[in-house]
C-alpha cells in the first residue's frame, strides 16, 4: 500500500472520465484505482473545484537551525546534554542537530 499521492494527470483523467458520464465504480476498473480514492477526488473537485492532492506539511523542526549553529560555535565542548537543557530538548534529540548540520563531537573518553 502506498500513501504517496497520485499523478495530478492521473486525477485530471479520472474526473474528466466521470464527468463525461461513467461512473466511479466504472473509473475504479478502467483505471485500476480503488474506489474510494476516486470518490475522495471526486467529491474534493465537488466541493472545492480542484483535484490537486492536499500540502503535506510535516512536522516543524523545535529549534531554528541558525540559534543551534551559533550556540554550538560559542560553546565547542557541549555535551549534547547541555545542548538539550539549552535547547529544552532531549539529549538524542541535541545529538540528531549535532548531525543534522555536520558537526562532529569528541567521544567522551
Amino acid at each position: 500500500m502506498s500513501t504517496r499521492p497520485c499523478r495530478i494527470d492521473l486525477r485530471e483523467k479520472v474526473i474528466n472520465f466521470i464527468k463525461a458520464g461513467n461512473s466511479q465504480k466504472e473509473a475504479s476498473r478502467v483505471f485500476e484505482i480503488n474506489k474510494m480514492i476516486i470518490n475522495r477526488w471526486y467529491l474534493r473537485y465537488k466541493s472545492q473545484e480542484h483535484f490537486r492532492q492536499k500540502i503535506r506539511l510535516g512536522a516543524k523542526p523545535t529549534i531554528e537551525k541558525e540559534s543551534f549553529i551559533q550556540y554550538e560555535t560559542d560553546h565547542p565542548k557541549a555535551r549534547s546534554e547541555d545542548i538539550a537543557r539549552e535547547f529544552s530538548i532531549s539529549a538524542s534529540g541535541a545529538h540528531y542537530w549535532l548531525r543534522r548540520v555536520v558537526i562532529k563531537k569528541p567521544s567522551p573518553m
